[in-house]
């Protein structure tokens, strides 16, 4: 860090003491998305603050800097009167590796606690396989009446199966509540007790949902070779949340059997997320069983559906391509458009020949991804025919620009003459593929050509030119960028602040804390990004004062404050 970026930092931290209460806030927020893990003990003091909001903020601010230290900072807010710090204060500590902490957490769900203070503590406490915590869930076991606290402890136990509780587990296996009756059953049949397994199965076919639903939540927890028989029921029960809390016990069957419950679980799934959930359980088998639920799925409107079945084919290389290749001429075209790309991926030998004969198909779209697919292969023979592409008259502009983009993704020098042939094309989406491409190919005349460039008419061609021309060295194509960040043109302005953004100079950044009150979304949003990728200290306080304006999600700002403390930190 600079000297002048750590006189605003330390700027910021002379904030925290500000009479203002605006720029207290800026300050605790600003340290917060820095995540400098000693500046969360600046902040303890801020905690005494008559100011609900203060507080508030710190606490945030501690939760993101997540600092160990500060722990036991945030457990006095969960266990204090004001209910509405009390929840933002859980909420931040559950976000915390809290290992360090352990004592403090044992501490706060002691018998001196409320009922609802403990049970909050000791389901923190569940996912530490410690003898300090172990000691006590058996404080519990023994000492407490509480159902919902006896049943939280008596999970730990089936977490961490001990067989020094038997005896205790087998007197409450007894209790008169039946949740309290089931926990200790399911943990008891962990450490093998026939009796309370049997229990456990008899009981997973119960009429009561509630109760199937804790069944298969519990076994989930520690689940065992022997549940398979109780998880074959749970997958096709009637409760939607039970199959999908059951999808864990996928893992307790053997490759073969797996793939065939997939696959019968996969044709009679009725509800989309589970549906979902089972489809990227299918891809990660590479089973070739699967090939046709993927091949429906790959033209899903759902993107991530479609990914998951494009990536699982992919994944399924040599095995497929001859079925594909088999299937291709009989494929609806939307589908071929999909399986090219698929081919290119698995970029195999037998391919060849069938991505070739696609560059010069009658449909575009096909065409396209042709092109996309040859990239992907690495082969001289593709690398020849998009030549070819170039070389004749080819009327697509579409067509010719991705043929240019893909010569230039090879990075083979060779290809550098034909590629800057097409730089004066008529057409911009071509010249501005051009300029991309030869700075890929390391292009001798770029800079030269660029220089001309930097006047056309075309504004995505002026920032791809300036964006070439600076990573070759140019500085003095600041100057240009500036010129058109006050254009009157709202696609020229967005687009230098774009290039502004991707030539990482903090020059830039008083250019870019002007256009913050563009009118025009595109510009503002591009102007946001841009100060998001350049990390410089003289943005926080402006982003974050942006951020409360609301003129944007505060989930677009979440993402924006992320970049540019990771900007900042790096």
């Amino acid at each position: 860090m600079s000297e002048e970026e750590k006189s605003r930092l330390n700027k910021l931290i002379e904030g925290l003491n500000s009479k203002e209460k605006e720029q207290k806030l800026l300050s605790i927020t600003a340290l917060g998305i820095l995540k400098i893990p000693e500046h969360a003990d600046l902040l303890p003091d801020l905690l005494a603050s008559p100011d609900f909001e203060v507080v508030k903020q710190v606490i945030i601010a501690m939760g993101r800097i997540k600092n160990p230290g500060s722990i036991k900072y945030i457990i006095e807010f969960v266990i204090a009167d004001n209910n509405e710090l009390a929840e933002i204060a859980w909420q931040v500590l559950q976000q915390f590796d809290l290992s360090p902490a352990i004592d403090l957490l044992i501490k706060s769900a002691s018998s001196d606690q409320p009922d609802q203070i403990r049970l909050k503590f000791v389901s923190l406490l569940s996912t530490y396989k410690d003898i300090r915590v172990a000691a006590l869930m058996n404080e519990i076991l023994g000492q407490t009446r509480n159902k919902d606290l006896l049943t939280a402890a008596i999970n730990y136990f089936i977490c961490y199966p001990s067989s020094e509780r038997h005896t205790a587990l087998k007197m409450l296996s007894a209790d008169k509540d039946w949740q309290v009756s089931l926990a200790a059953c399911i943990a008891l049949s962990r450490l093998k007790d026939q009796g309370a397994y049997n229990q456990v199965k008899k009981l997973a076919k119960s009429g009561n949902a509630e109760m199937r639903q804790f069944i298969v939540d519990s076994i989930n927890n520690y689940p065992l070779i022997d549940d398979r028989s109780i998880y074959q029921m749970l997958f096709a029960d009637k409760r939607a949340s039970i199959r999908e809390a059951a999808i864990k016990g996928l893992e307790l069957f053997a490759a073969d059997e797996r793939v065939t419950i997939l696959k019968n679980w996969i044709d009679r799934e009725i509800d989309k997320i589970i549906r979902k959930q089972l489809i990227k359980k299918a891809a990660e088998e590479h089973s070739p069983i699967f090939y046709e639920e993927f091949y429906q799925n790959i033209q899903s409107t759902d993107k991530e559906i479609h990914d998951i079945a494009f990536d699982a084919i992919v994944e399924m290389g040599e095995k497929i391509v001859d079925r594909i290749l088999i299937d291709f001429d009989r494929m609806p075209l939307v589908i071929k458009e999909q399986m090219i790309l698929v081919l290119g991926k698995i970029a195999s030998g037998k391919v060849i020949s069938l991505i070739s004969e696609c560059l010069f198909a009658k449909e575009r779209w096909l065409r396209i991804n042709a092109i996309e697919a040859a990239s992907n292969c690495n082969c001289d023979e593709l690398y020849q025919k998009l030549v070819a592409i170039l070389q004749h008259s080819e009327k697509d502009v579409w067509v010719r620009a991705s043929a240019v983009m893909a010569l230039g993704k090879s990075k083979n020098h060779d290809f550098a003459e034909i590629v800057a042939s097409q730089i004066d094309h008529e057409d911009p989406r071509v010249r501005a593929n051009a300029i991309e491409a030869l700075y890929e190919l390391a292009w001798i005349g770029l800079p030269e050509a660029c220089q001309k460039l930097m006047h056309d008419r075309n504004d995505r061609v002026r920032v791809n030119a300036a964006i070439a021309l600076w990573r070759s060295g140019h500085e003095e194509v600041f100057a240009e960028l500036k010129k058109m960040a006050l254009d009157k043109s709202r696609w020229v302005r967005s687009s230098a602040v774009f290039a502004l953004g991707k030539i990482n100079d903090r020059r830039g950044t008083e250019i870019l804390l002007k256009l913050l009150s563009d009118p025009e979304e595109i510009v503002y949003r591009n102007t946001l990004e841009a100060l998001s990728e350049l990390g410089d200290m003289r943005a926080m306080i402006p982003i974050l004062k942006e951020s409360r304006k609301g003129r944007l999600s505060e989930s677009f700002f979440n993402k924006i404050l992320d970049k540019f403390s990771m900007a900042v930190r790096s």
